[in-house]
């Protein structure tokens, strides 16, 4: 199993795990693509995919949603290695879920999810007045 050496774990700081290390994407600087790793690269996959959820169900609560991702996290069937270490443990013992977030599932599970009421915003009241022009 794989973490990357500078991942950071535990279960009050990391709820899933994303693909972080070697993803190709755009590079500050100028007009140009390459690979880059780490947080900076696992967070806009997190928000990739609850962008997704959102939109096709884009009346989930905040605490839908996070559910949707946390409850269809994908634990690996091998142990992975505390990052900085050799130490080899279950994901679960590192993370809040235990899994990697699995944009599939996340959806499906979505799906099952009632269906938040959308709040009726009240308009401010206009009054239009009729005037001579002059």
């Amino acid at each position: 199993g794989y973490t990357a050496s500078f991942s950071n774990y535990g279960k009050k700081n990391v709820d899933v795990f994303a693909p972080g290390v070697q993803i190709y994407s755009t590079i500050p600087g100028g007009n140009t693509y390459g690979n880059a790793s780490g947080t900076s690269m696992a967070c806009p996959v997190v928000a990739g995919v609850a962008a997704f959820i959102l939109q096709h169900y884009p009346n989930l609560t905040p605490q839908q949603l996070k559910q949707a991702i946390e409850k269809t996290a994908q634990a690996p069937k091998e142990k992975v290695k505390i990052p900085g270490t050799d130490d080899m443990v279950d994901l679960s013992e590192i993370s809040k879920t235990g899994g990697i977030i699995n944009a599939y599932e996340a959806v499906k599970y979505a799906s099952t999810l009632p269906a938040a009421p959308v709040k009726k915003q009240a308009l401010p009241k206009t009054t239009i007045k009729k005037s001579k022009v002059g």
